[in-house]
């Protein structure tokens, strides 16, 4: 299998059934052999049946349930471990991504680096959001790590299978281990780059995320990280 497209999943009734369909869309139409495998991490809305639905009518389509929710870094480990594609895709299921730039992230990979991120040129988010990605992407992507990265928090990235397989991707520990997903691949000795991509508003639902908190979990996740991955490296 060429690809495979892992959709993080959490009350996203309404979006799964049109995202999965247009991922299969440009599968067909770009000739990329692919699947979508779809997690959805212990949602509460219906959207477990949703998926159960659209596995059982596409034989390109798996499902993975989480018992409950976990949080977005543990869907992201569990898509790793069950996908075995040469290039694996993960996306929010918010739809507000579009799938049609999957070939982009496939040419960039074949074009030799280990990860790809999509940078959200426009970003389709309240001042407040965007304040914060600037802050931690200049001061802690840029500064700290060194990646010349503008947006690491983009919910849609590709990677190699080598690199998503063996970067020690680990949540346990972390209250967000995503948010330092591209510091870590770098780490581990991945080439890391970054492409535009489209962002979009919700078609429909909202997010969980607790912008406020951030901060806070991100500054904490820092030192957790340092200690783990970085001293080690020392």
């Amino acid at each position: 299998m060429e690809c495979s497209t892992i959709l993080l999943i959490y009350n996203e009734r309404d979006n799964i059934e049109p995202l999965t369909k247009k991922i299969l869309k440009v599968y067909q139409e770009h000739g990329i052999a692919g699947d979508a495998l779809l997690i959805d991490d212990g949602s509460e809305d219906g959207s477990a049946e949703i998926c159960d639905k659209m596995a059982k009518k596409y034989k390109n389509v798996r499902v993975i349930h989480h018992p409950h929710n976990l949080g977005r870094s543990y869907a992201i480990q569990t898509g790793f471990k069950e996908s075995n594609s040469d290039v694996l895709i993960i996306m929010d299921g918010d739809y507000q991504y579009e799938p049609e730039e999957i070939p982009n992230f496939l040419k960039k990979i074949k074009a030799g680096y280990d990860v790809v991120s999509g940078n959200r040129i426009n970003r389709a988010d309240d001042s407040v959001r965007r304040f914060i990605s600037r802050t931690y992407n200049k001061w802690i992507i840029q500064r700290i790590f060194k990646l010349t990265i503008k947006d690491q928090n983009s919910g849609f990235k590709a990677f190699k299978k080598e690199a998503a397989k063996n970067m020690d991707f680990n949540p346990d520990g972390f209250l967000g281990l995503h948010r330092y997903i591209l510091p870590l691949a770098s780490v581990k000795g991945y080439s890391v780059t970054e492409i535009p991509i489209n962002h979009y508003d919700r078609p429909t639902g909202k997010s969980y995320i607790k912008f406020y908190t951030v901060p806070f979990i991100t500054l904490r996740d820092f030192f957790t990280f340092k200690d783990k991955y970085m001293n080690s490296h020392a």
